[in-house]
């Protein structure tokens, strides 16, 4: 740590217990009150090197009595910068060092210790001393700033504070970046991520000094930073840091009351991580977000962070959102309303970007669906599904919510409806008590025609879904089935399954289902083996669709077909 010595006598002050004497041949003159200290002084010494001093001495003072006595409160550092100036007065030695030179430029300017009313005063030294070996220093501008906290209003209408701040922000602009790995833990929750430092004489550079701050000087280094137009990465990474070396160690007890402090402090952070999207990881803001509501914070953080997360959701993993829950009285459970805002939240911020559509031709639509799938919405549609099959499990899911996640995104973001129909499929299952009103509406988020051919398989035999989804996944696969036979080049047959299906594309929006096509075909079948013609690649491919048909679905289409009549 830099000194400088001011002055060169040595001896003069006596300190016993509480009491500072001056040992000269002189008896003291004056005594002044520093909190519990008493100090015997000459007026002289005082009077010569503060003109404050000289008024408060010639107050107190009167023709009768030469001797006076007054107590001094409010001294900038107290009882130690009035000790240091009283020597300071009588030439006496004392040390200039970085804890205690802020106390004493805020004391000097307190007595006024200009250079106009003393030449060498102590205004002037000890602003020299830390401009010159003060704010020229990294680690010594750090323990400055750590020092006005005691004085935070002189060292702030000095402008000390904003020096040191200053200061740190330039050599931080100026330094050379290198990055480490750091764990960011927010509500238990561990984010690795890429922290970049600035690398001085080792990888600890400034983020660990800067942690010492209090937060409110660290809240005004990061205003600093911001206004020098820090890079924004840097700065969101020093924030998280700072939040995770600060945040309580503490748990939440049984109650649910978490830590006051902590609660703050979260606040405090959100408010200083920058705007810019992408400065801030999506795993890191969705982990700050679950603490926020775990916290039960202000509604403006929960809002902000909601906010900043919808601006990246597409970023986001299941894993990431599963995060997101209430407490419950015994465990916890899924937040889907905060998901759903998030969604929300994203659409709104993603309007400018074109809906597109997957009703074009084969060709078109394959390259539609692949550039979907690389984009924004593509991405959401394809997180929200997976996510909805990961929450149907609970059984505490409400129809209702899962309608509301479910429809949040566009049909026309959805090139593929797979991972929806196994998120739907699940729900069913564990909610066994829907009725069939209910089903139906759960299933008219699904569009059959998007379904690979697999699933329309399983569509067809699974008796938890609804019979009417069950014809459109029969009819789709017929489709499917006549495309791969018009391109396996059997015209005859391609002919017959196109003759059965001519009325499937408007299946989903009538009434009255047709299934004589179906008995149809296992007719022509059964003919065709009676004739024992040579069997042609078409006729094996229907052979095979017909018989992996159930009876139970047959019968269901034909119990809808009388409910339809009627």
């Amino acid at each position: 740590m830099t000194t400088v010595v001011l002055g060169s006598k040595t001896g003069i002050f006596r300190l016993n217990k509480t009491t500072w004497r001056c040992m000269t041949e002189l008896e003291s003159d004056v005594l002044i009150e520093v909190e519990d200290f008493s100090f015997f002084l000459h007026k002289f010494p005082l009077i010569n090197a503060s003109p404050v001093l000289q008024k408060i001495i010639s107050k107190f003072s009167s023709d009768e009595d030469r001797d006076c006595a007054f107590a001094l409160d409010d001294i900038p550092g107290g009882v130690h910068s009035f000790e240091l100036i009283a020597k300071f007065c009588y030439g006496e030695k004392i040390e200039l060092t970085t804890s205690n030179v802020v106390p004493l430029i805020c004391a000097a300017n307190y007595f006024d210790m200009n250079e106009d009313y003393l030449k060498g005063n102590l205004i002037f030294q000890t602003e020299t001393f830390f401009s010159n070996e003060v704010l020229s220093n990294w680690k010594e501008c750090i323990v400055a700033l750590l020092s006005c906290e005691h004085v935070l209003h002189y060292a702030e209408e000095l402008d000390i504070a904003s020096s040191c701040l200053n200061s740190l922000s330039s050599k931080v602009a100026d330094g050379k970046a290198s990055y480490l790995r750091n764990e960011i833990s927010w509500n238990g929750i561990a984010c690795m991520k890429e922290t970049k430092n600035l690398s001085g004489s080792g990888l600890d550079w400034w983020h660990d000094d800067i942690c010492s701050l209090n937060l409110y000087f660290f809240k005004r280094f990061i205003e600093v930073l911001n206004a020098k137009g820090h890079d924004p990465v840097d700065i969101s990474n020093a924030v998280i840091y700072y939040a995770r070396n600060h945040r309580s160690k503490e748990n939440p007890n049984s109650t649910g009351n978490w830590s006051v402090d902590e609660r703050i402090l979260l606040e405090e952070i959100v408010e200083l991580l920058p705007v810019q999207n992408g400065a801030t990881s999506i795993k890191v803001l969705l982990s700050m977000l679950s603490a926020s509501i775990m916290l039960n914070t202000n509604e403006t953080c929960i809002e902000t962070l909601e906010k900043r997360v919808g601006s990246q959701l597409h970023e986001a993993t299941v894993e990431g959102l599963l995060v997101l829950n209430s407490r419950g009285a015994d465990k916890a459970v899924y937040n889907v309303d905060c998901v759903e805002r998030l969604i929300k939240q994203f659409m709104e911020q993603n309007l400018h970007i074109n809906e597109i559509t997957c009703n074009s031709p084969n060709e078109e639509r394959l390259m539609e669906a692949d550039s979907l799938q690389r984009g924004r919405i593509g991405a959401v549609a394809k997180l929200v599904d997976k996510y909805l099959a990961k929450v149907a499990q609970d059984e505490n899911l409400m129809l209702q919510q899962f309608l509301a996640l479910g429809s949040a995104i566009p049909t026309s973001a959805r090139p593929s409806n797979d991972d929806l129909y196994h998120a739907i499929s699940t729900y069913l299952e564990y909610h066994p008590q829907l009725s069939d009103e209910q089903k139906e509406k759960l299933c008219q988020l699904i569009d059959v025609q998007r379904l690979s051919r697999d699933l329309c398989r399983d569509v067809a035999q699974n008796e938890n879904l609804p019979i009417r989804v069950i014809v459109k996944a029969l009819f789709c696969e017929m489709l499917d089935l006549k495309r791969t036979l018009a391109s396996s080049g059997d015209d005859n047959t391609g002919t017959d399954v196109g003759n059965a299906t001519e009325n499937s594309d408007n299946l989903a929006d009538e009434k009255d289902v047709v299934v004589a096509p179906s008995s149809g075909l296992q007719k022509e079948h059964k003919n065709s083996e009676a004739k024992k013609t040579k069997t042609s690649l078409g006729e094996k491919v229907m052979c095979r669709f017909l018989m992996t048909r159930n009876i139970w679905s047959v019968r269901k289409v034909k119990a809808l077909l009388a409910q339809t009549r009627h």
